[in-house]
């Protein structure tokens, strides 16, 4: 007996699968099509942005935020500063955990997934009202976090 996987068999098995989250390692990634590599950038800023919001309300240092979720200091670093870091799907699961967000929208704003055009408007428009400063968040920020992370909820 022969075992045949063909597209056709990949095919039904994901509608099957419906929208269940599966994740295996860098494979697991659905990039944005090459035209929206641009925009995939800015959503990643909104990450970034997101993570360190949500570590300030928290009242996390960076070591603190690392230890907690188990990813190198360097790795939310580089989250936190460079549109053009794409964390491992990993990393973003534990980060997920760790502020108790929606995984699926993470690795979406992560560029792990491709982000649907609604979800690169919420994030950029997050991106553009929070602010870079390290003290505590302002009341317009916080605002905008609450605001922000309730969109991802309802994801």
């Amino acid at each position: 007996m022969k075992l045949a996987i063909t597209k056709e068999w990949f095919e039904r098995r994901v509608k099957l699968e419906g929208d269940h989250e599966i994740a295996a390692g860098a494979l697991a990634r659905d990039p944005a099509p090459d035209h929206e590599a641009e925009s995939m950038d800015a959503v990643r800023l909104a990450f970034g942005s997101l993570i360190e919001s949500m570590r300030r309300r928290k009242g996390l240092t960076i070591e603190k935020l690392a230890e907690r979720s188990e990813i190198d200091v360097a790795d939310i670093v580089r989250i936190e500063r460079d549109a053009h870091f794409r964390p491992e799907p990993r990393a973003v699961y534990r980060l997920a955990q760790a502020f108790d967000l929606p995984n699926k929208a993470l690795q979406q704003l992560s560029g792990n997934t491709y982000a649907q055009p609604e979800m690169q408007e919420h994030a950029l428009r997050f991106a553009a009202r929070s602010g870079e400063s390290p003290q505590k968040l302002s009341r317009d920020e916080k605002k905008a976090l609450e605001e922000f992370v309730a969109y991802l909820a309802r994801q």
